[in-house]
């Protein structure tokens, strides 16, 4: 079932702004969760096993439940269970946020490993819907513009939050830090209600959760341009989140200052993500899946001057172009997938494609970790940095992935959702 081509814009901005805020907000509690969770941990009394195993929690809840929270997304109003997610997230953080400040010394670890459980769960489903929301409320024509739009409001929220986050749990503990990011998803969850939009197109009769997963999974391996794409972010995600996350900080820590040379770093990164939104509403490539590849081919980058000089002014220089390409990719190929597939099918697409990014994260983490304290970090960042590169340049060998092209943004007549532009 194919939306129409050439909304009014007064249909669909309004509810596409709601959107927006309500994204970001939701955005803004997960960042501030995220730069609290593991220090919160600890204060209570676990160590650096029980802090990594409370993170884990939430990815490996998250990684199992993708494919039913996208199922779901295409059977039920994506509205509803949007409101719901961001609900039980607010729930969920709000409790935690109140142990910590009325009883921190009954708040054990496990509590950590249940919320972050709940925290998973809840995002397997919410992401899905949210994916599905901006294909139903957005005409084809204006996807790219509205993607990168939301991502510049996004990035700015995850360079701005983060900051502020650890400032208050400092001055005010992790607990209150909490319970702000509990408010954040229960403003989510009241900005949504609001929205204007209604089922999700559906063109299957069948009934089970099964069934729709195979549909879903047919309509995933029958486009080879994605399944290939998403087959690369199985290895270069992981990859670069070794190296991010994990073997940056230990190459620099060995120098003086390397904490602050890493805090540079990230902000260059982050800054060239919200540079990239930026292009991205004013450049759009006919050839959307061969620019989102040629220009992800310069993403790895950084992780080559890691392991071999990391002096800071070419490491902010390579950061801030790696930050631009990674976000000019990521909406060129949010783009592309939401042009050609049917909306009905929107929710399981995404949801396949984000768990092949994010199933071997937790096992990088551990591989990186490992081999790094055999062979040194050093080693280790310039093979993730090979690794990433090869898997996105083997992509170019991929015909139909060259030839996708994007429905111009001036066309009126709207191609048929899963149905390629040169077809």
């Amino acid at each position: 079932m194919d939306r129409p081509t050439a909304q009014p814009v007064t249909e669909w901005r309004g509810p596409y702004i709601r959107y927006v805020a309500g994204r970001g907000v939701s955005t803004a509690g997960t960042s501030l969760v995220n730069v609290v969770m593991a220090f919160a941990v600890l204060r209570v009394g676990g160590d650096g096993f029980a802090a990594g195993f409370v993170l884990a929690c939430s990815v490996l809840t998250q990684t199992v439940l993708l494919p039913v929270g996208g199922v779901l997304a295409d059977r039920i109003p994506r509205k509803i269970l949007a409101v719901a997610g961001n609900t039980v997230l607010a729930a969920v953080q709000g409790v935690m946020g109140a142990f910590l400040i009325t009883s921190p010394e009954r708040t054990a670890v496990w509590m950590f490993a249940v919320a972050s459980a709940m925290t998973g769960a809840a995002t397997a489903a919410v992401q899905p819907a949210f994916q599905g929301l901006i294909v139903q409320l957005v005409p084809a024509t204006a996807l790219q513009r509205a993607n990168a739009s939301l991502r510049l409001v996004l990035n700015l929220a995850r360079i701005a939050v983060p900051g502020l986050g650890s400032l208050l749990g400092a001055e005010f503990g992790f607990g209150q830090v909490l319970v702000a990011a509990g408010a954040s998803f229960a403003m989510c969850a009241v900005i949504l209600l609001g929205l204007q939009v209604g089922m999700p197109a559906r063109e299957s009769k069948s009934s089970s959760l099964l069934s729709g997963g195979r549909e879903g999974w047919q309509a995933f391996r029958s486009r080879p341009w994605m399944w290939g794409y998403a087959l690369s972010g199985t290895i270069a995600v992981p990859l670069w989140l070794a190296g991010y996350q994990l073997l940056g900080p230990l190459v620099l820590s060995g120098r003086q200052g390397g904490a602050a040379y890493w805090g540079w770093a990230v902000s260059a990164f982050s800054a060239g993500m919200v540079l990239g939104s930026v292009v991205a509403m004013r450049w759009s490539p006919r050839r959307l899946m061969l620019a989102c590849v040629l220009v992800q081919l310069v993403w790895p980058l950084p992780l080559a001057v890691l392991a071999s000089t990391p002096h800071l002014p070419l490491l902010l220089g390579f950061m801030l172009v790696s930050g631009m390409s990674l976000e000019l990719a990521v909406v060129f190929f949010e783009t592309a997938k939401q042009q050609q597939v049917p909306e009905h099918l929107i929710g399981r697409v995404t949801s396949l494609i984000m768990l092949g990014e994010s199933a071997l994260v937790p096992l990088g983490y551990v591989l990186a970790g490992t081999v790094a304290d055999r062979l040194g970090a050093f080693r280790v960042m310039l093979i993730c940095c090979l690794g990433i590169l090869a898997s996105n340049t083997a992509l170019l060998l991929v015909p139909s992935l060259r030839r996708l092209t994007a429905i111009p943004q001036d066309d009126k007549q709207r191609h048929p959702q899963g149905q390629p532009a040169d077809a």
